[in-house]
């Protein structure tokens, strides 16, 4: 709430637009919040779903290289 000033007026990723006022982008818009340094970032709905799509497809690749390796391990 502190760092409220901070918030951006556009999506970090992107730069789509934000409208403070605008209830649904109120609502479905993502804030990240990083006190040690003093940022706040805004992340549109599309944004935000895609940057959530590559995190798990990174987390399933790693989950299958550790199965790989401990299959190897068993060889």
């Amino acid at each position: 709430v502190n760092m409220f000033d901070r918030l951006p007026n556009s999506c970090t990723a992107c730069s789509k637009p934000f409208d403070k006022l605008d209830r649904d982008m109120v609502m479905s818009w993502n804030v990240i919040v990083r006190d040690e340094e003093k940022k706040v970032n805004l992340y549109c709905p599309s944004c935000w779903e895609k940057a959530n799509e590559i995190l798990e497809d990174f987390k399933n690749k790693l989950k299958e290289k550790h199965a790989d390796v401990c299959q190897e391990n068993k060889t």
